[in-house]
């Protein structure tokens, strides 16, 4: 093979295999009903977060650094921030406020709610409750703790993109659920306790010390979202338009299905497999009544309608599972 052949092929790999994730059945739906889960605040939610602060602040107030570890064990905010990655990338304005809005509300209601209130009723029944060296290093005293905190926000946030996209076929294993749940540590390492320290800051009416742990815990959080997550997971090549494509195939299908007779909706399946930006597997489970014939072309109709709505080259298997229902209502 002539030199710049070869090149233009190690070219196209490499870009192949960088920009956006391909091979992976519904990889880009997938992400975007993670994000939606993760912009959704619920009760367990609130009270996970009640319990990371509870610990963050008998740890902080105790100076026993594992304790503060352990709030970070407990912390669920390896979701909000993810639906503030997806939706930003994915443009989607609801995802992405709803990602922001339950990050903040757990950290800055929840969270520094919880560590003022636990602060202001030790001070009255327990005696020696008061600033120790572990508030201390959430308040930024010099440079060096401020460029380190950003530094770890930021390794955080890319450590969460790669675990989607380095290895995406790893996520839903026990494995991947592993790894998410040591990333979601990473990130609560940025979030649980400066929240807990504003909190108890307010409760000593010590202003300086919640404002200098408010500022860390802004630019913790723009670290990680944005400069670790979203640039991350950006520069991997993840695209909405990858998501669009994938939708559209899927829907092309479907409507390509609608018009077939015998054929049920319901109980029928399409995965989309996206192989680059103009190739896609998709494979079809239809349900057919038992005596129905489902026309030999089916899958090359579809295939032909997906070429034709989003210029994608296709190959199109359709697995036909026939049904009986009986009923004696």
């Amino acid at each position: 093979m002539p030199l710049g052949d070869r090149l233009l092929e190690i070219r196209w790999t490499l870009r192949r295999e960088w920009f956006g994730v391909w091979e992976v059945r519904d990889y880009y739906t997938s992400l975007e009903q993670r994000a939606k889960a993760g912009a959704e605040i619920t009760f367990g939610y609130i009270l996970m977060v009640l319990a990371a602060a509870a610990l963050a602040t008998g740890g902080l107030l105790l100076n026993n650094p594992a304790v503060v570890i352990g709030s970070m064990c407990v912390a669920p905010f390896l979701g909000p921030s993810r639906a503030v990655c997806i939706g930003g990338l994915f443009r989607n304005r609801k995802i992405f406020l709803g990602g922001l809005v339950k990050q903040l509300f757990g950290l800055l209601i929840i969270g520094t709610g919880m560590a003022c209130a636990i602060t202001a009723l030790l001070q009255t029944s327990v005696p020696e409750i008061g600033i120790t060296p572990e508030i201390l290093l959430r308040v930024m005293p010099t440079t060096r703790d401020a460029v380190l905190s950003v530094l770890i926000a930021v390794s955080a946030g890319v450590a969460a993109s790669l675990a989607l996209s380095a290895d995406p076929r790893v996520v839903e294993t026990p494995w991947g659920q592993v790894i998410s749940a040591a990333i979601g540590v990473e990130i609560a390492i940025s979030l649980i306790p400066p929240a807990s320290v504003v909190g108890i800051g307010l409760a000593f009416g010590r202003l300086d010390i919640s404002r200098s742990a408010f500022l860390l815990l802004v630019v913790n959080v723009l670290g990680l979202d944005i400069f670790g997550s979203m640039l991350m997971l950006a520069l991997r090549g993840i695209r909405a338009q990858y998501l669009v494509l994938e939708k559209t195939i899927r829907q092309t299908a479907e409507s390509t299905l609608v018009a077939v007779p015998g054929i049920t909706p319901v109980g029928s399946t399409i995965n989309v497999t996206l192989l680059s930006d103009t190739a896609a597997n998709v494979h079809v489970t239809v349900r057919n009544q038992a005596g129905e014939t489902v026309p030999a072309s089916l899958a090359q109709t579809i295939a032909a309608d997906i070429k034709g709505r989003t210029d994608c080259r296709s190959e199109v298997t359709v697995e036909i599972m026939a049904y009986q229902t009986y009923s004696t209502l």
